[in-house]
This record gives structure tokens, C-alpha cells and sequence, in this order.
């Protein structure tokens, strides 16, 4: 009796399935041996590092299996003693897909505590904090961070007093645009106050958009310093700020930043109900109301007693100046 061959179906279905158990288990090997690389050579480099920065992960473990791989770390801490900073905050989880690792997300867990010679201070906490990178072998090439309901003190020097603030959302994005560096933060709900003071002004909604030219690489890997933006120019493209019921001020044009961190620049600014802007800036800075004054009565002039007025707001060796009348000093990068 002549004995029937299994049909030709049946081994092909289970050499495949054969061949799907080696894959997975080689699969596993190798994310779970290159986990443990990850772990033991990130922890061996936190430990071990002899330049000007140093990074601190506690409980650093590595997850994601099976698609994804992360870093895990119960708190973190960061030390520059080339940027004069340092900060703590709580725990961090990041996650990548495993085809695609250097596009990650982070989550960050407050409060968090930042510090920056000379003696400034900030302390913060918030609800949520994610952000988004793209990394690549020389650094980054673009990045975005994102918070909702985030609230600090900030004491600009030692002996000073702390200024509050407290913000419904929060963005900044980063970007290469070839040798150029394009950045964008807004801000809504702002509210500024002395520390247990009343708000200085009306709740703000802020934003701006600018590229710094031939600055892009200020986001590789050990491209940014203290003064990186130094000897600079570039182009504020729009920055917008709004305190509610009309009082609204627009302004773009081009600035450069000089050898000693001064901005000059020429900028187009548009305001919105020039009489509410000088009552809410007189009311929050009182010692100023003089040059607020000043400042009403021309731009009042220049829009033939109108309201609203569109001028050109020059600024030299980081001095502001309506017309000839000085309005203003910028802070020195």
C-alpha cells in the first residue's frame, strides 16, 4: 500500500510558522541585548563624563519592547559649567519607535529647579511637559516642547525680589533651515505678579517667530555657549502681544546682536488702543509713568489723534527709541 505525502500547503504553513518563531526570537535577542548596551554604556557615560557638562539619571532603565525603545529615569539632573546652568526635575520617559530611533517623545514630570550664573534662580511645576526631537549623528535638527498649566517664581539675582508667572499653554520650536536657525514660542494666559502681589497686567497672550541666520548650529551636539548669539542678525518675522479687549501690539523687522551682546534693529510696531496700553503699563510700572506719558502723547500725535498707530521703533546698541525719545533698554545676550 502506497503511502500519501502531506500536501504541499500544510509544509509550507508550517515553515512559516517556523520561520516566524526564529525571526521573533531573534527579534527579541537583539532588542533586549541592545536595550542592555543602551543601559549599562549610557549609565557608564553619565558617570564618567570629564567635560564642562554632566547629566544625572536616577533608576535608568530602558523599555519599550516590542516596537518601541525609551529611556526611563526616576529624576534628572544637569550641570554646564560652560553655560553657567544647572537644573533638576522628576522623572523623564522617552519612547522611539525602533525603525525610526531618532525621532523620539519625552514626557518630564515636575517641579523642576533651574539655575543660571549670576545668581538666577527658577523654580516651576506644571501639568503636562512633552516635547518631540529629531535627532541626528551631529545633534538635533529640529525640536518642540509643549506645556499646559505651567506656574514658577523666577528671582532675576541674588536679593532680588521673585517674580511669579503662570502660564495656560507654553510652546517653542526649534528648527534647522539649512545654515539658519528658525524659532517660534507662544505663550497664552500668561500672568506676571510680584511674588504674593496682584497680576501686573491683564492676563497676555504672546507670540514670536524669528530665524537667527547662520545659527543652526546652535542645536548640534555641544553647538550652544553663553554669548552663541553674539555677533548675529536676523529677522523677527512677527511678535504679537495681547492683553484682551482690543490692546493688541504687532511688530517685525530685522535686528543684529553686536560683539558685546547689543541688539539694534528696525521694527515696524502696530498698537491697538494706545490709551488702554499706557493706563495698564503705568498701573504696572508707576516709577515709569513719565516716559509712558511721553511715549502716548507721540504715537497719539503720529496717528493724528487717533487710538491705533503704525511707526517704525528703532534700536541702537540695545536702546529703544520712539522717534528721539528713549523708551527702553534691552538686555544684553
Amino acid at each position: 500500500m502506497t503511502q500519501t505525502a502531506p500536501p504541499a500547503a500544510s509544509t509550507r504553513i508550517r515553515r512559516l510558522g517556523i520561520g516566524i518563531v526564529i525571526f521573533l526570537a531573534v527579534y527579541s535577542g537583539i532588542w533586549f541585548l541592545a536595550a542592555h548596551q543602551i543601559e549599562t554604556r549610557l549609565a557608564s557615560f553619565l558617570t564618567s563624563r570629564s567635560g564642562s557638562a554632566s547629566a544625572q539619571c536616577d533608576g535608568l532603565t530602558v523599555r519599550g519592547f516590542p516596537f518601541r525603545i525609551g529611556l526611563f529615569c526616576d529624576a534628572v539632573k544637569v550641570d554646564d559649567t560652560k553655560l553657567g546652568a544647572s537644573g533638576a526635575a522628576g522623572a523623564l520617559r522617552s519612547a522611539a519607535q525602533v525603525y525610526w530611533p531618532g525621532h523620539a517623545v519625552i514626557e518630564m514630570d515636575g517641579p523642576a529647579e533651574l539655575r543660571f550664573s549670576p545668581g538666577i534662580t527658577t523654580s516651576m511645576d506644571w501639568q503636562t511637559l512633552k516635547a518631540s526631537i529629531q535627532a541626528t549623528l551631529s545633534g538635533l535638527s529640529r525640536t518642540s516642547i509643549v506645556s499646559e498649566r505651567l506656574a514658577g517664581t523666577l528671582v532675576p539675582t541674588l536679593g532680588e525680589d521673585a517674580l511669579a508667572f503662570a502660564t495656560n499653554t507654553t510652546e517653542l520650536h526649534l528648527r534647522q533651515n539649512d545654515s539658519d536657525l528658525d524659532a517660534a514660542l507662544s505663550v497664552t494666559g500668561l500672568d506676571l505678579k510680584p511674588h504674593n502681589g496682584a497680576s501686573l497686567l491683564p492676563l497676555m497672550n504672546a507670540a514670536i517667530d524669528l530665524t537667527v541666520k547662520d545659527r543652526a548650529t546652535l542645536l548640534d551636539r555641544g553647538g550652544l555657549s553663553r554669548h552663541a548669539l553674539r555677533s548675529s542678525a536676523g529677522e523677527v518675522r512677527n511678535l504679537t502681544i495681547d492683553l484682551g479687549n482690543g490692546m493688541v501690539t504687532t511688530a517685525n523687522g530685522p535686528f543684529t546682536v553686536d560683539d558685546q551682546g547689543l541688539i539694534s534693529g528696525a521694527f515696524k510696531v502696530t498698537m491697538r488702543d494706545i490709551a488702554a496700553w499706557r493706563a495698564a503699563l503705568a498701573s504696572a510700572f508707576p516709577e515709569s509713568e513719565n516716559m509712558l506719558d511721553n511715549a502716548a502723547n507721540m504715537l497719539t500725535a503720529l496717528a493724528a489723534g487717533g487710538n491705533d498707530a503704525t511707526v517704525t521703533l528703532n534700536v541702537r546698541d540695545g536702546t529703544a527709541f520712539l522717534a528721539f525719545i528713549p523708551i527702553g533698554v534691552l538686555p544684553q545676550l
